[in-house]
């Protein structure tokens, strides 16, 4: 395997630790980890711009080669088209940009409003209301711009398929999406940056192929559906056990 899904797999492991920390009152840790998800998060795209990031994470994923600067990913990320045209419209880097170095300022502890007593105002941890109301803003839009680099690398992103009722439960792998999920990521999004997005998907030529394509497949038939849970729980036999114990807990109920 290449790993180059790694970025993005790492980008979410950082955004539970983050929240987790939050929720702890470990709020200084809580943003260094969102500098985290943010950078992986849009690193992954970086990776990929020539389309070839089976080769081009190799060696940044076996630790020979230095995470590039966020700096240099941004400026390189203008190579790719929809990007370019994004930003030139909602001066997306610039906001990008800002936010990463808002978080830089609790990695190197930026004097005492960055520090871990400044986010409490005390010398052990407890709960602040208005940290965590900072928190929650950064937290929304580190998420928003790890989503919006993501889809203007892979506009099918914004095409909700019908995933399920075509493939069951082995849906293809590659950011494909069921319209609730795009429903979701658009509550993520402004209006007018996502009916921007929305345009660029609309009018790719390649995403309108693999939608005609998708949408064209017959649904499953029960019988495919028969097939496909009893191949589910022979290669994951312990998730039917969980299964079949809650809905024998349930029935008691």
């Amino acid at each position: 395997m290449s790993g180059h899904y790694f970025p993005y797999t790492e980008s979410y492991y950082e955004l539970e630790n983050s929240y987790q920390l939050a929720l702890e009152g470990f709020y200084t840790y809580a943003f260094t980890a969102l500098r985290s998800v943010l950078e992986l998060g849009i690193l992954g795209v970086y990776f990929a711009i020539e389309d070839k990031e089976y080769e081009k994470v190799r060696p940044w994923i076996i630790s020979q080669q230095a995470t590039p600067r966020f700096q240099d990913v941004l400026t390189k990320l203008y190579r790719l088209d929809y990007f370019k045209r994004f930003d030139e419209k909602f001066n997306f880097t610039k906001r990008v940009s800002l936010t990463y170095s808002h978080l830089s300022d609790f990695v190197h502890t930026r004097g005492y409003r960055f520090s871990s007593s400044g986010q409490t105002l005390a010398n052990f941890n407890r709960f602040s209301e208005k940290t965590l109301k900072e928190y929650s803003e950064v937290l929304s839009s580190v998420v928003s711009h790890a989503i919006i680099t993501i889809l203007l690398k892979y506009p099918i992103g914004l095409q909700g398929l019908p995933l399920t009722e075509k493939f069951g439960l082995n849906p293809p792998v590659g950011g494909f999406l069921e319209p609730h999920q795009v429903d979701l990521i658009g509550s993520m999004i402004e209006k007018e940056e996502m009916e921007f997005l929305k345009e660029l998907s609309d009018s790719d030529p390649h995403v309108r192929k693999i939608v005609e394509h998708i949408t064209s497949l017959p649904d499953l038939s029960e019988e495919d559906w028969r097939r496909q849970s009893e191949e589910f729980h022979k290669r994951f036999p312990h998730l039917k056990t969980d299964m079949d114990k809650t809905a024998t807990e349930t029935e008691k109920k």
